[in-house]
């Protein structure tokens, strides 16, 4: 299993864009998402505790919390750099998924840019719920 992708994404297979994709783009988030905190974040923890290990045992618990809320931020640059460099994430990779416009191009700076703004909606309390709706009824798949 190759870790990052290729430079060279698949063809996208624009007729396959539908509501049934939801479990494989579902399982290629909690993937990426796990890559991105244990792959990424907890090096750079270990790092700030390795370097600051005074500081970091005075925050306790509070580490983990500012481990939260710095996720949000280091998750959206790792989705919007690898999709604009690869046209997808490892766990798209894996899931045999590929980020495309509607016109079927690989997204440039501006579409990823646009595209990762959109998913700090995603991060509301129902913005992955809402996202899943609209994704449900659109007969191309897209939130």
């Amino acid at each position: 299993m190759q870790i990052l992708p290729s430079k060279s994404p698949p063809e996208p297979a624009l007729e396959s864009a539908s509501p049934d994709l939801l479990r494989r783009r579902s399982v290629a988030t909690v993937l990426d998402v796990l890559v991105c905190y244990f792959g990424i974040e907890s090096v750079l923890i270990a790092i700030f505790v390795e370097l600051l290990p005074r500081h970091a045992t005075t925050m306790g618990s509070r580490l983990f919390v500012w481990s939260v809320y710095l996720f949000v931020p280091i998750y959206l640059t790792y989705c919007f750099v690898l999709e604009w460099k690869y046209a997808r994430t490892p766990g798209k990779s894996w899931m045999d998924l590929v980020v495309v416009t509607e016109k079927g191009d690989y997204p440039d700076l501006f579409a990823c840019g646009l595209r990762n703004l959109f998913r700090y909606v995603d991060w509301l309390p129902v913005g992955y719920l809402l996202g899943w709706g609209v994704a449900k009824r659109s007969p191309t798949g897209q939130r």
